[in-house]
């Protein structure tokens, strides 16, 4: 299977769901029309949660890449550590 180029994307959302859910990892080959339908709860559970919810988001990193390097970043299991809004906090 061959892995399709786009673009990772690192979401940040603005308060914990759950005391501890606050990142979201995702590919896209359109990240604009990927984030309006998560804004419209028609993607990822975690964000349709969050929308629910009246937390807000917004992508805070990018990476060139397909859906390996997605799954990769998703495996770490600490995007914390790639979060730009978290780095700057500590």
């Amino acid at each position: 299977m061959e892995d399709m180029e786009g673009t990772v994307y690192l979401i940040h959302l603005e308060t914990p769901i759950a005391g501890h859910a606050q990142h979201y990892i995702g590919w896209a080959a359109n990240v604009e029309a990927r984030l309006y339908y998560h804004r419209k709860k028609k993607g990822a559970k975690l964000l349709a949660h969050a929308v629910g919810l009246g937390i807000a988001f917004d992508i805070v990193r990018e990476w060139a890449g397909g859906k390996d390097l997605e799954r990769k970043l998703k495996n770490r299991k600490k995007a914390r550590l790639l979060c730009p809004v978290c780095r700057k906090m500590h």
